[in-house]
């Protein structure tokens, strides 16, 4: 008989207040005027049972994640160097969702590591060196923000590629394993109901922003965890479908795990992580299309009502 290694943790999730009826949460990611609050999230804690999914056994088509197993030439050491991140290993990770998912066209468009400050969650006051932990519950986009993204980054062949099914997927991976520090929680996403529990926010830069998807807690929610996950395992999950009957995103997001008080030492180091998201794409096209914007910065376009939580 399998050993169960469900915990009990507190997951963060936006508050269900009576103001976001008529305001849109943001968030900036920037030091705003004094007259301006630097965000207006009202976030709550919920105390949840968090079930380790290696005994789920879950698919992307069935509950919105997975477990693969990625080769990688990259090293530990590579993955500070931002070439070989956006060469080698997006690269592979192209490949490999190819082959798994037989889509012909799959397009790596960013990624981000991870890596736990020792005191996180207490604040330094000070900027850290590494993006800590995401321990907000949310999903990366909004439906929306991933058509207005293709739309950005292809122009009018955005318009062929979404006549045909195409998804916005996340892959996740320790750099370090096995990881008990902070690991990730992901939602089933058969029991993330999106018109009850989701909530559209803004992401607000000095110069750009995007709209992401954050999440309020239902105790119907199912949550799920990786048990020590290794450095050769890649979490796979959605962030959006473009079929409207496939299941969609899952909701995510760090959490303190009890079980790395009573880990070894190497495996209660702070968490290490890579994540990346990708455009899969089924589109009967030669080629993927040549890119015509910018997804971030200055030169990215602001997708129509953008904003609107700042103009109220």
């Amino acid at each position: 008989m399998s050993q169960d290694r469900s915990i009990t943790s507190e997951l963060g999730f936006l508050a269900r207040h009576a103001m976001y009826k008529t305001v849109k949460p943001y968030s900036l990611r920037f030091t705003p005027p004094e007259s301006l609050p630097r965000q207006n999230l009202e976030i709550e804690k919920k105390e949840v049972t968090i079930h380790d999914a290696r005994s789920l056994n879950p698919t992307l088509d069935v509950h919105g994640f997975t477990l693969t197993r990625i080769p990688t030439r990259m090293r530990y050491e590579d993955f500070r160097d931002h070439d070989k991140i956006e060469t080698v290993y997006a690269n592979e990770l192209q490949s490999h969702l190819k082959n798994l998912l037989q889509a012909p066209h799959v397009r790596v468009i960013d990624y981000v590591v991870r890596r736990r400050h020792p005191e996180f969650p207490i604040s330094t006051g000070e900027d850290y060196e590494s993006q800590q932990p995401a321990a907000l519950i949310h999903l990366d986009f909004s439906h929306d923000e991933a058509i207005h993204m293709l739309k950005t980054l292809c122009g009018d062949s955005a318009y062929e590629i979404m006549r045909h099914r195409w998804q916005l997927i996340n892959l996740w991976r320790p750099l370090r394993g096995p990881v008990f520090d902070w690991p990730l929680a992901i939602c089933d996403a058969r029991t993330f109901d999106q018109d009850r529990d989701a909530q559209a926010a803004d992401a607000v830069y000095p110069e750009w922003a995007y709209e992401n998807v954050l999440v309020h807690h239902h105790p119907d929610q199912r949550w799920y965890y990786f048990h020590g996950m290794e450095e050769s395992e890649t979490m796979l999950f959605k962030c959006t479908d473009g079929d409207k009957l496939a299941v969609g995103g899952c909701p995510h997001g760090a959490f303190p795990n009890p079980w790395s008080e009573s880990a070894t030492t190497s495996s209660s180091m702070p968490r290490e992580s890579v994540e990346s998201r990708a455009f899969v794409m089924w589109a009967p096209i030669d080629e993927w299309p040549t890119e015509v914007g910018t997804l971030y910065g200055p030169g990215r376009r602001l997708r129509t009502g953008s904003l609107s939580s700042l103009t109220h």
